[in-house]
């Protein structure tokens, strides 16, 4: 009973984090009308285009560049590291035995997620071949932004985790693709686009469970896949027009 007590308080802690700040964080232009709604439909692709975005104004990316912070912060915040410690060794009292390669897989079904969208000819806000861009142009930003991070902070004491890596690669690219399916869906399908942030959540705490990152590490690839989506969504508008 204890066990199952606390991977649920590790769950509830994250899901709580995110779903309470990141998300009315992302979409409090649309409820406020910074963005008004002006979408032309492409009755052969499905797809709903946005004629004006808004990925990166800093209501926007306030909360995953926060959670980026949080875990850059490690060194400096001895809180950061000892709830990092307290919730690794409840796991590892509790679980030590625990292993799953269940993430390696959901970490992919976000983006995943998309595809099946477009071959059951749903409305979403691209096309098919500009889901293959947007896809792997945010794999490479998410990829090379996370191997950077990873060579500056190898040598930074603070980071010399028990042989995990800063940020999460695996919580990155689920949270890619969850924010990649949210945009997406978000004008269309609103409820349906934050189905993929459930499962990219799943996969950080997966993670933890795996003893394979901290939380400060899970939290900031969720900030870094967020944040190098929409820079690539930025980036492929702008070469668009």
């Amino acid at each position: 009973m204890t066990s199952h007590k606390n991977f649920t308080y590790i769950f509830l802690l994250f899901i709580f984090s995110f779903y309470s700040a990141v998300l009315p964080a992302q979409d409090s232009s649309q409820s406020s009308g910074s963005v008004e709604a002006a979408f032309i439909v492409d009755s052969a692709h499905g797809a709903v285009h946005e004629q004006k975005s808004n990925y990166l104004e800093p209501k926007a990316i306030i909360i995953p560049a926060a959670f980026l912070v949080y875990g850059g912060l490690k060194p400096v915040v001895n809180a950061i590291p000892q709830l990092d410690d307290k919730i690794m060794n409840n796991v590892r009292a509790n679980h030590a035995t625990f292993h799953t390669n269940a993430d390696d897989y959901l970490t992919w079904v976000p983006s995943a997620a998309v595809y099946t969208l477009d071959a059951f000819n749903v409305k979403t806000q691209y096309t098919f071949k500009q889901h293959l861009v947007l896809d792997v142009g945010s794999v490479f930003i998410t990829g090379a932004l996370g191997f950077g991070m990873r060579k500056i902070t190898e040598n930074i004491e603070a980071f010399k985790g028990e042989d995990t890596q800063f940020p999460s690669g695996h919580t990155a690219n689920a949270f890619r693709g969850a924010e990649i399916l949210h945009q997406e869906l978000k004008y269309s399908h609103p409820v349906l686009s934050y189905s993929g942030y459930i499962v990219a959540t799943g996969v950080g705490v997966l993670r933890i469970y795996n003893k394979q990152h901290f939380l400060s590490e899970v939290i900031a690839g969720a900030g870094l896949g967020i944040l190098s989506t929409k820079l690539t969504y930025w980036i492929f508008d702008k070469i668009k027009k």
